[in-house]
């Protein structure tokens, strides 16, 4: 990261970063009602669009969608989202002179485009609002100063910002207000009521600022929430058939492995998911931790750099003048691999042998939250921010691959988050050849237990608990799981 912080233009970038603060359940108090019968219009009806506006609507607000006109005369998926669920949907022109606020949701590299149609339509002294601030902080957009511009930036795929508001709960948000674009003085009060709308405050909410969120954001999808969950199912289902695992049982214990061990995160953080593991496997388990963050450092330390010099932000933008050249190519060969293509077996696998039978995957989650966690601190990313974007959102990930595999991870995340996660994914294979010829189905297939006798140097096991609870993002996370009241378990 030295190229960075050594760049004398950056350094507001740098304090910037910092400005991220927990915010009180107290602060919600008023609820939606500073949004009550206000015209709430969203651009673009995806995943992302679609599930805001669901929950907004469910919480008493008004919400309409804005479509291109021809997304609505070829009946595109958009316009049938929008439709099929009871939504009033009308072209730029005939709906958004109208908005008091309009939330733009449409892909990142849209955004430019969406902009230079929307602002001159939208009404003198309304709301623009983001959920990534890709457009305003990597491309440098400035917006008309009587606009008030805000962002509310749920930390999850579309598909779990839904769901978890329907369990009673909601994910954890950051929002900001753009400190160019805040004229009447009332953009945080805009903010908190629509992060009510969509269920975030039950989760906890960052007052942060757009460059923190957009940069924590991209290092957290590109690494642990998304890069490195490809690289070890690759990985760890080649090794299990290598070694003479049934193809569809190494299918099955990778693709729901995730989901199982991270909801042990999600809950009790490292330290309960690894109580998980008998004590033999934990300290294995903590060993190989330590041996995998030794190897991949020095790429999430480039990730990182990258991110905040701009060059990651250069060389995707350069990829959209392609067409999506790479990201496209990208793509299919992910849905080419055996992983991939390898139907999961009906064999019953019980929770527990989920850990038991994958230690490697255990070991594989819990170096990539903390890797992920130490690099954006150490960049100046606030300890919250950092926990929300690996260590938090990480099960959320691991819950659509459970679906539908890394199709579905990559079909439910930004295309941005996508073109990161395959950058992260190429080159942490190479880098893990010699520590993955070494593996064997003792920390992935088999029970770890089977050829132990179970006994273990407790001075050993002491040293390792203490390393695992005294990490700074245990500390960290024992204090915003506090808040999180409303959580709800999703594997029985």
């Amino acid at each position: 990261m030295s190229n960075y912080f050594n760049s004398l233009p950056h350094r507001l970038k740098v304090q910037e970063l910092g400005k991220c603060d927990l915010m009180l359940s107290s602060e919600f108090s008023d609820g939606v009602n500073y949004l009550i019968g206000k015209k709430i219009v969203i651009i673009g009806c995806g995943a992302q669009g679609l599930a805001q506006g669901q929950n907004m609507r469910d919480s008493g607000l008004t919400v309409a969608y804005a479509l291109r006109k021809e997304a609505i005369e070829s009946n595109r998926a958009s316009y049938q989202n929008a439709v099929a669920n009871g939504f009033e949907v009308g072209t730029f022109e005939e709906i958004i002179p109208s908005a008091d606020l309009v939330s733009n949701l449409a892909p990142d590299k849209q955004h430019t485009s969406v902009i230079n149609k929307i602002i001159p339509l939208m009404k003198k002294g309304a709301c623009l609002s983001y959920s990534h601030g890709f457009n305003i902080v990597e491309e440098g957009t400035q917006i008309r100063k009587d606009i008030t511009v805000v962002m509310i930036a749920p930390k999850s795929p579309a598909s779990e910002v839904r769901a978890e508001y329907l369990r009673g709960f909601g994910v954890p948000t950051l929002i900001a207000v753009h400190s160019d674009n805040d004229p009447n003085g009332d953009g945080l009060q805009i903010a908190k009521a629509y992060c009510v709308g969509t269920g975030g405050h039950k989760a906890g909410v960052l007052l942060s600022s757009f460059v923190a969120e957009v940069k924590s954001d991209l290092m957290g999808e590109q690494t642990i929430l998304c890069g490195l969950l490809q690289t070890g199912s690759i990985l760890s289902f080649n090794k299990m058939v290598e070694k003479g695992i049934e193809a569809s049982y190494a299918s099955k214990l990778v693709q729901y492995g995730w989901e199982t061990i991270t909801e042990a995160l999600k809950i009790g953080g490292i330290t309960n998911m690894m109580d998980r593991l008998s004590n033999p496997a934990k300290i294995e388990a903590f060993k190989l931790s330590e041996e995998l963050k030794d190897i991949m450092r020095p790429l999430f330390v480039k990730h990182m750099d990258d991110i905040l010099s701009g060059e990651f932000s250069k060389t995707m933008m350069e990829d959209w003048a392609e067409g999506d050249k790479n990201l496209l190519t990208w793509r299919a060969a992910t849905g080419e691999t055996d992983f991939e293509k390898t139907a999961a077996g009906s064999v019953e696998i019980s929770e527990q042998d989920y850990f038991d039978n994958a230690t490697l995957l255990v070991a594989f989650v819990k170096s990539g939250v903390e890797l992920a966690y130490e690099t954006m601190t150490l960049s100046g990313i606030k300890n919250e921010s950092a926990y929300y974007e690996s260590l938090h959102e990480a099960p959320l990930i691991a819950n659509t691959i459970a679906r539908k595999k890394l199709y579905e991870m990559n079909r439910v995340i930004s295309d941005t988050a996508e073109y990161g996660c395959y950058l992260f994914d190429h080159a942490c294979k190479p880098l893990l050849a010699d520590f993955m010829s070494k593996v064997e189905t003792n920390i992935i297939g088999k029970n770890f237990n089977v050829a132990t006798n179970g006994s273990v140097d407790n001075f050993e096991l002491v040293k390792v608990n203490a390393a695992i609870r005294n990490h700074s993002i245990e500390i960290c996370g024992a204090e915003l799981r506090e808040i999180m009241t409303a959580m709800k378990k999703i594997v029985e």
